[in-house]
């Protein structure tokens, strides 16, 4: 109990803060979001990641890359999690903080999210309004 009332004292004291994130978050996933979805291929989702180096990448660029993707993924998954309570495209802005990190069984989690709630749906509805075809899912037939 006594942790509820700490977390109630933070919210109360800190309620034009968590409001002015929460704006944030909202404007950062309306704007980005949608044109993360339409820059994706209509088969990436059936494609195996490949994690290979290009040759003429220097490692160290690779390996800082690799670090920033993955800290974007990182705070999108956390920014998600939070907009399943707070105003925002949560469960769209949880996959595609999904699919930028490289954590063992990513693949897996966003086609279970894919397949088991509207967000297909909604990032297929953000890919014909450019025109561009639907996503397709390993086992689908397109």
């Amino acid at each position: 109990m006594r942790i509820v009332n700490l977390i109630l004292d933070f919210v109360r004291v800190h309620k034009f803060l968590i409001g002015g994130i929460s704006v944030v978050m909202f404007l950062i996933s309306a704007l980005l979001v949608p044109v993360f979805v339409q820059t994706l291929p209509a088969d990436y989702f059936k494609k195996r990641k490949i994690r290979s180096k290009p040759a003429w990448v220097p490692f160290p660029l690779h390996v800082l890359y690799l670090v920033v993707k993955n800290i974007i993924g990182v705070v999108l998954i956390i920014m998600g999690l939070a907009m399943l309570v707070l105003p925002g495209q949560g469960l769209i802005t949880l996959i595609v903080g999904i699919i930028l990190t490289d954590i063992p069984g990513e693949r897996q989690a966003f086609l279970f999210v894919l397949r088991k709630t509207p967000v297909l749906k909604g990032m297929n509805w953000l890919r014909k309004k450019k025109n561009l075809p639907p996503f397709e899912l390993p086992g689908c037939k397109h």
